[in-house]
């Protein structure tokens, strides 16, 4: 009862105090029906409404204020939930990202528990397909290390001449193995159309810190991404080393993603995703999505996608393909 009214606490305490700050409220709602294929473990396929984005479905929170002399002090909380069942579970039981930072001409520098320099700088505009994306078991994007740590320092520099760049540090008291550091840094240039990203990130984690990283994970992130007009086109390399640690081996492998957008007309877009992935010994994953969107205003989406995995992970490997048909709408 406790976790399930957390939300709602937080959001009425928050807009009782908008005419008291700056404060924003903001968020999103991903619903649709959903078709998810059967594996070849036996994991049943599902058939229904169902959550379509954990990222999409969510309320934030962000406060600014003007300290003078050119300094602000920033807030982000950013609460997930499904709407299919109105719960926080599946791991959504908290706020998923908590940053509070200061900024001023020297960049930015913050704190608390969220997503690194690789996927704030270098996911904006390498990602092509997204938003939306049938999720990692199809289309999981081009990032292979990203994830929000417990505990993380981060600093970012200004936009000079379309060079941004980042780094953060989580040290290894917030894991739980208490093993090893994680340093993340990102370098992003955005000029016109052109886009480039490189990022690195070393100890990496499998996922927030509840999963553990283990020392000697380490994935390098290199893309672009060129908007011709008639379509905008992506393409990133990444690998992953490989490491031995408290979770298990994870295999080395090399990942190829390609996307591109096209616009059909003002309000319609077209999309493909396409990812290859080999990992060491020789065991592979190709995954392929193919998505439409169609814009009903500046808020409000409809979009179909079908995709298909083929995997020598059998757990990864569906028999047939998964397709969602849905809406989303943010404020």
């Amino acid at each position: 009862m406790k976790k399930s009214i957390l939300p709602l606490l937080a959001l009425v305490a928050t807009t009782g105090a908008l005419a008291q700050s700056n404060a924003v409220l903001s968020g999103g709602v991903v619903i649709g029906f959903k078709q998810s294929s059967a594996k070849s473990d036996g994991t049943p396929s599902k058939t229904g409404i169902d959550n379509l984005d954990a990222g999409g479905n969510h309320y934030t929170i962000r406060t600014s204020e003007d300290l003078g002399g050119g300094l602000k002090a920033n807030v982000l909380l950013n609460y997930r939930f499904n709407p299919d069942t109105g719960s926080t579970g599946n791991g959504h039981d908290y706020f998923a990202n908590t940053k509070l930072s200061l900024a001023g001409d020297f960049g930015e520098v913050s704190m608390g528990r969220f997503w690194g320099p690789v996927d704030f700088l270098l996911r904006p505009v390498l990602d092509i397909y997204t938003p939306l994306g049938l999720g990692a078991t199809v289309y999981g994007g081009p990032l292979d290390a990203p994830t929000r740590y417990n505990g993380t320092l981060m600093y970012e520099t200004p936009e000079i001449q379309g060079f941004k760049a980042g780094i953060s540090y989580v040290p290894k008291a917030e894991m739980t193995s208490n093993k090893a550091n994680t340093t993340e840094v990102a370098l992003r240039y955005r000029s016109g159309p052109l886009a480039l990203g490189l990022g690195l990130t070393k100890n990496a984690g499998t996922a927030p810190s509840s999963i553990d990283n283990a020392e000697g994970k380490d994935v390098l992130t290199i893309g672009a991404a060129y908007n011709f007009g008639v379509a905008k086109v992506g393409l990133t390399y990444t690998n992953v080393d490989a490491y031995k640690g408290a979770k298990g081996t994870v295999a080395e492998s090399d990942r190829w993603s390609a996307a591109v957008r096209v616009p059909v007309t003002a309000s319609a877009q077209l999309k493909l995703g396409y990812e290859d992935q080999k990992f060491k010994g020789g065991a592979s994953t190709k995954a392929v999505a193919f998505g439409g969107e169609y814009t009903l205003s500046k808020r409000t989406m409809l979009f179909a996608e079908i995709g298909k995995v083929d995997s020598d992970n059998v757990k990864a490997d569906e028999k047939d393909a998964t397709y969602m048909l849905g809406i989303k709408h943010s404020f």
